[in-house]
């Protein structure tokens, strides 16, 4: 079977998403060391303050950008290519690559030139730190022109490639290697579609803003011809919907990954495989979708003096309201295991952990989406545990994929052992985190705080114990990567 591939061009359907496995890799382990330093620091208070805020951009581009979202594009286009035997080849495809890396590594090299802002991109912190003399105007001016390229990946680029591998380009039969289960437009497939539909309306307008910050930083043209999209409460309208629904989108897509992987290890070799219910997976994708669009103002509930009570509780509703779609999902999985049952193997195991981290996080979301909560909980390590065990489980739900394609990305297969090891230990880690993170966040501890403002004692403890274990777990991954035993042929 692999020679017969060989010959139509099983390279074209591979090159790039093995490369953007690898390089996500490299990117997780930056931002692994620098999540490990900011824990070290924690305990030691070994180091400046400055360093731990540059510490702790680093780790959340390196992991969100670099790392989570590089996965997940190239394992959702190789999705597509083996589904519809479509090449993923050309100028679309490479120039997203390499756009996403080159805004990375610029991102990374403001931030040693002294920018520091965090995951999240608290406007209108960049300047100020220029005002304050913090950092230089040269390195907030990387640092823009870093998110516009990686605004143009997340908006157009990626949303351009999964469009072409779903709707256009020409189907080679012979790279044609796992048939849809279901209906025709199998709901795995269809988590796909709220980052094309979704994600570039509700970005362009932050794209729009970067590219015109941008300008005015290098003089083409004048910063008051901008001012308005100087204004803290007007950028972070723009800023949030984006934000809000790029995670959720990244979300959706996460679920539509086990709906797509479980049914392909069902136990019941007899029947044709399936979710319990394609139509519900569909439904739910599309109520979830729906509610979240218009869940983003929770983000802006503290912002009280410019933000209508009304929109508040248009937020809050929503929120509310995507628990009913992951409740659908949550459903309609354990109702696929019971009807046809489940092999459990890395693949599975590995994408259903991830479902119930994300299904857990999901109650403290639904918390923070809570107009008082949200007050009480905001600024606190609440949030950061929440931030924290999302992106963790959409990777572990990604990783599944990754044991799942491995035979085809790298001709080998793992120590199946070791594989287990790594998905049960980076489980625990992660349920030890969120609810360590959470307990930090309950007791008030302000997330970002360095050094910590009281004493934490045994959750700084736990935190350590976590963090350690999460590493160790990647550390398995990777020696079992390195180790694979080669594999006779692909199927």
């Amino acid at each position: 079977m692999a020679d017969g591939l060989e010959e139509v061009g099983l390279g074209t359907l591979t090159l790039l998403p093995r490369l953007m496995f690898y390089t996500s890799l490299a990117w997780f382990i930056i931002g692994g060391a620098a999540a490990l330093l900011m824990v070290l620091l924690h305990a030691t208070g070994a180091a400046p303050i400055k360093t731990y805020y540059e510490t702790l951009t680093v780790h959340g581009i390196s992991m969100t950008f670099g790392g989570v979202f590089q996965l997940m594009m190239g394992l959702s286009l190789l999705r597509a290519g083996v589904c519809y035997g479509k090449e993923i080849r050309g100028w679309l495809f490479l120039s997203l690559y390499l756009l996403l890396n080159i805004s990375l590594a610029m991102l990374l090299a403001s931030t040693v030139a002294g920018v520091r802002v965090t995951y999240t991109l608290m406007f209108p912190l960049p300047a100020v730190g220029v005002f304050k003399g913090l950092w230089g105007l040269d390195a907030l001016t990387v640092f823009v022109w870093g998110v516009f390229l990686l605004l143009i990946v997340i908006v157009a680029l990626y949303p351009a490639s999964l469009v072409k591998m779903l709707f256009f380009g020409k189907t080679k039969e012979q790279l044609v290697m796992e048939r849809f289960v279901g209906t025709l437009n199998p709901s795995g497939m269809a988590g796909m579609l709220p980052f094309i539909l979704v994600v570039p309306p509700v970005g362009t307008p932050i794209l729009a803003a970067a590219a015109l910050i941008g300008a005015a930083l290098i003089g083409v043209i004048p910063m008051p011809s901008i001012s308005w999209f100087l204004e803290a409460v007007n950028f972070n309208y723009l800023f949030w919907p984006w934000a809000h629904n790029l995670m959720e989108a990244m979300g959706i897509m996460a679920i539509g990954t086990v709906y797509w992987i479980i049914p392909r290890y069902t136990a019941d070799v007899n029947r044709e495989p399936r979710l319990y219910s394609e139509r519900l997976g569909i439904f739910s994708i599309i109520f979830y979708t729906t509610a979240a669009a218009f869940a983003f103002p929770h983000h802006l509930f503290t912002m009280s003096s410019t933000q209508p009570i009304g929109l508040s509780y248009v937020g809050q509703v929503a929120s509310w309201l995507t628990g009913f779609g992951a409740a659908f999902s949550v459903f309609n999985i354990l109702a696929t295991g019971w009807r046809y049952g489940l092999r459990i193997v890395p693949a599975s195991l590995a994408s259903l952990l991830g479902f119930a981290l994300y299904i857990t996080d999901g109650f403290l979301a639904m918390q923070l989406g809570t107009i008082g909560w949200n007050y009480r909980l905001h600024g606190t390590y609440y949030v950061t545990a929440h931030l924290m065990a999302i992106l963790l489980a959409v990777t572990l739900i990604w990783m599944g994929a990754m044991y799942h394609h491995l035979p085809l990305l790298r001709r080998r297969k793992m120590d199946e052992k070791l594989s287990y090891l790594h998905v049960i230990l980076t489980t625990i880690a992660g349920f030890g985190l969120l609810y360590t993170m959470a307990a930090m966040g309950v007791a008030g501890m302000p997330r970002r705080a360095y050094p910590f403002p009281f004493e934490v004692g045994p959750l700084l403890t736990l935190l350590i114990i976590f963090g350690a274990l999460l590493a160790a777990a990647q550390a398995i991954f990777i020696i079992n990567l390195i180790r694979g035993d080669k594999v006779a042929e692909v199927k």
